[in-house]
């Protein structure tokens, strides 16, 4: 008879994945061996929220369900970050946890927490796995992850229950609400041809819901009209932004005085996949916006009289219509100060220019190079400035915004995209958090690069404490050596404020396809003349 754990494994094995993150316990040691007969790899990690962060981005690298799994009471607990995140940031992610079997008596509370009721509201399917539903649940949660808006599911196995025999029985999936009305992509393309007709300074938004897989037809589009393009980070890449039509991105990253006055310059916001989720201003509600959405933004909103159509016909039809009108450069000055910006001055003695170090790295990393960013200053800078040109090769938490995101991310893309060279962007701040995560990369065969931007503070916190006219107060940390941290993980370090040092050994390690830390000093004053 096959068993509730082989029966799980089984399902998630024929849903084409291949990995699994996360760590154990004693209830979950039998499903992670049915895991292993069903050859999916366990890809051990050293916290329950880096593992599914990384399986989270591996997850939708892979347009799949990521998979994380952990023990009970205190493994699932762990499990908040990484589900908010995949809520918020829209990354498909399955958890599975252990729990208290059911038919114990109600005064065994040891490690019992009432985890689906903590969990519901970030996920968009919940429920436990028995032996009568096993084959219906599990497949159902992993679709649900899969419908757009991209979103998390959870699912309890207790240990008890993982080995009994799978009956008959089926439980019906939870019915999705009903469907918006969806528009005509024809009529659409010549609504929105006639408002292009009449602006003067169009620009097109483009935002998290807007499906990767239709990046070519977007920039024919563009260019076909000559329109220039904004970009909110979580689709950095999307276009490419070392073109002439690129003018920034939007949503309160570094230059974000620059964008809002680029906003509220143009007369036709048009908002492709545009998502509030990103967003940390309230001009999403103060701007009109001309709205495209193929699916309901987080929290399944859709503006008010915005009927969902899909991408792909949509801009097949823009395609088929003829440029409505020319536009000369119509952002050029908001392009121009947001590059002269980031040239910024001379650095402080002893440390980098933060624009030092975007050129320096830009200069040797490939375009299919993946960058992932943890939360600090260094995410709004380099989510402005990084020079992305491909889809699904910039990676940062924003719609959550959580810290220790970037380690964890890189793991989970270089697995998925084993043959491209992978940056991590971290500050001295985050890269505490879960530096240890390096002896995972080196242990699982992943290599890659990390950055440690040491800047010794919290360093946006004081900005922001010191721009409230506060006094400084606990936002200062003494050192810690980021080199000797990666070479205990068995990993190379060195730490320079010269840039072509930095691009020599960035460069080194790539072509190498080894790991490499490079701590890199920041005067953070300097972030204070980008933002």
């Amino acid at each position: 008879m096959t068993s509730t754990a082989a029966a799980t494994a089984k399902a998630i094995a024929d849903a084409g994945i291949k990995r699994v993150f996360g760590l154990p316990g004693g209830e979950v040691l039998v499903l992670i061996d049915e895991l292993r007969k069903a050859g999916v790899d366990f890809v051990l990690m050293r916290h329950e929220a880096n593992a599914g962060i990384a399986a989270a981005v591996y997850g939708k690298l892979k347009r799949q369900a990521g998979v994380v799994l952990t023990t009970l009471g205190p493994g699932a607990a762990n499990l908040m970050l990484p589900l908010s995140s995949a809520y918020l940031d829209q990354e498909p992610l399955l958890a599975l946890s252990a729990q208290i079997p059911d038919e114990f008596p109600p005064t065994h509370t040891h490690q019992l927490l009432p985890l689906h009721d903590v969990y519901r509201p970030v996920c968009k399917y919940v429920e436990r796995i028995t032996a009568q539903n096993v084959n219906g649940v599990v497949r159902h949660a992993m679709r649900a992850c899969l419908e757009r808006p991209f979103g998390a599911a959870y699912l309890t196995l207790s240990a008890t229950e993982a080995k009994r025999p799978v009956g008959n029985a089926e439980q019906p999936p939870t019915p999705r609400a009903a469907s918006m009305r969806r528009g005509d992509a024809r009529d659409e393309a010549k609504k929105l041809t006639e408002a292009c007709r009449a602006a003067k300074r169009p620009l097109v938004v483009v935002g998290l819901g807007f499906d990767p897989a239709n990046a070519d037809r977007l920039a024919r589009w563009l260019k076909a009209w000559g329109l220039p393009v904004a970009v909110t980070p979580k689709i950095k890449g999307v276009v490419d932004e070392t073109a002439n039509n690129f003018v920034g991105v939007v949503s309160g990253m570094a230059a974000d005085d620059i964008l809002c006055d680029a906003l509220k310059a143009s007369d036709l916001l048009i908002g492709l996949g545009l998502d509030p989720v990103e967003v940390d201003k309230q001009w999403h509600t103060e701007l009109p916006i001309h709205w495209l959405l193929e699916a309901p933004n987080v929290g399944e909103i859709v503006p008010q009289g915005t009927s969902l159509i899909d991408h792909g016909p949509l801009l097949d039809a823009l395609l088929g219509e003829t440029a409505p009108a020319q536009w000369n450069a119509p952002f050029h000055e908001f392009q121009k100060k947001r590059l002269d910006r980031l040239k910024g001055p001379s650095a402080t003695p002893g440390t980098m220019w933060p624009g030092d170090l975007i050129t320096s790295l830009a200069s040797v990393l490939p375009p299919e190079a993946i960058v992932t960013t943890d939360v600090g200053s260094h995410k709004y800078l380099f989510g402005q400035y990084w020079p992305s040109r491909r889809p699904e090769t910039f990676w940062m938490s924003n719609g959550l915004s959580g810290m220790a995101y970037g380690l964890s991310a890189a793991i989970g893309a270089k697995l998925a995209r084993p043959d491209v060279p992978v940056l991590a962007a971290v500050g001295d701040g985050g890269f505490s958090m879960n530096a240890q995560e390096l002896e995972t990369a080196e242990r699982i065969g992943a290599p890659f690069i990390t950055v440690v931007l040491e800047d010794e503070s919290y360093s946006l916190i004081k900005l922001s404490q010191e721009g409230k006219k506060l006094e400084s107060y606990r936002m200062d940390f003494r050192p810690i050596d980021s080199v000797k941290i990666a070479e205990a993980c068995g990993v190379a370090g060195i730490r320079t404020a010269d840039p072509d040092r930095l691009a020599t050994a960035v460069k080194t390690a790539v072509t190498r396809k080894e790991s490499l830390v490079a701590g890199v000093p920041i005067n953070y004053e300097d972030y204070r003349k980008l933002f």
